[in-house]
Parts: C-alpha cells; structure tokens; sequence
C-alpha cells in the first residue's frame, strides 16, 4: 500500500512539475531523467574495486547535473537522479543508507543538503533504511576544489563523527562526486570507529 502510495504521489508530482533533463533542462529521455543527447553523452566509470562505486565519471552532463544540484537551485534533481543511481550501482544486499553531510554554514547558504536529497531517494528507490543523523560532520572544512589528495586529507581529518546506531549494521555512504576520496575516507573511518561493519561508498560520478 505504502508503495502505491507513494508512486501515485510521484506521478502527481510529475504532473504539477514535469521532470526536466538535470544537465540541459530538456525533456527527459525515459527511463532516464536526461534528455536523449546528454544520456548518450555520459561515460561510465569503471569498477575499480576500491569500495567507491559510481555511476560515471565526472564531466559533460554529470558535471552540469551535479552542478544544478548543488548550486543551482536545482533539490527537485535529486530524487531522478538517485533512482537513476540505483539503476546504474549495485549495492550491498541488507545495507542501510547514509550520506556525507553537509557543513551547517554551508547548508544554511544552500538551505538543503544535496548528499541527503540524493540518499532519500536512493533509500526510496532501492526499498532501504536511511539512517537520519548517523553521521555528523562536526567541524566546518574549506571546500576542497584545488586542493591535492594531502591536502584534502588535511582538510576533512576528524571532521566527522558517527553515532553509535550504526554499529554492527553493513552501510551504503551516498556521495554526489569523489574525487580522491580524502571526504569519503574520513567519513568512512567514523562510520567503522563507531562499529559499522561494513561501508560501501556509493556515488554519481568520481573525477578520473
């Protein structure tokens, strides 16, 4: 019933706002929330078996959609493309959801938090638990754009902490790009100090 529900709720809403291409602005190509052009356009990342797994790498349509996401007053992108992430990423069988949050400065200038949109929606689609306040990023860092992977690391070292809810519990930690892994790694490293047992990051694109 639940599920009905909210695919009915889901069609309204696609009614009242039709979904737009979230690299373009274009008429979606369904089932994919791009349009033709930009869905041809994007280029798989490959499996490298490091723990990160991503739908694409970073550039052209992924580039532009994340960029309307996070700074371009563009929440409503999340929910496509996190169902179009499932459909793209394996996860981990029995794995709840969590996501990499944002600073509180950074979340007030925004006024969302993009990771947690993205995470909803991979938890909706993929019929998981998301585990709200798990994961708590408990010193504002600069942003990363330019810094090197030591620098990075330097940047996010113990800026997050992890609730004791997670312990024992395997983890799906939803990110919108990852880049070295410096913020993924930090956020990993709570995540298993607080007795997770295991933390699979999940994401739409990593860079190279």
């Amino acid at each position: 019933m639940g599920g009905a529900l909210a695919a009915f709720g889901g069609a309204l809403l696609d009614l009242a706002f039709p979904p737009r291409c979230p690299a373009c602005g274009e008429d979606p190509e369904r089932p994919s929330p791009f349009c033709a052009l930009c869905d041809g356009a994007i280029d798989p990342a490959p499996d490298l078996g490091d723990g990160v797994r991503a739908a694409a790498l970073f550039g052209g349509p992924i580039a532009d959609a994340v960029h309307a996401l996070k700074y371009g007053g563009r929440p409503d992108a999340a929910g496509p493309l996190g169902r179009w992430l499932v459909g793209r990423v394996p996860l981990p069988r029995g794995a709840a959801v969590v996501w990499v949050p944002l600073g509180r400065r950074r979340r007030i200038e925004r006024t969302y938090d993009q990771a947690m949109l993205l995470a909803a929606a991979v938890a909706r689609s993929a019929g998981r638990p998301l585990l709200r306040g798990t994961l708590r990023r408990v010193r504002e860092t600069p942003p990363q754009v330019g810094n090197d992977r030591a620098a990075r690391a330097r940047n996010v070292a113990g800026a997050f902490a992890a609730s004791p809810a997670v312990a024992g519990r395997d983890l799906v930690l939803v990110d919108d790009v990852v880049t070295t892994g410096a913020t993924v790694e930090a956020a990993t490293r709570a995540l298993r100090g607080a007795g997770a047992r295991s933390v699979v990051v999940v994401a739409l694109a990593r860079a190279g």
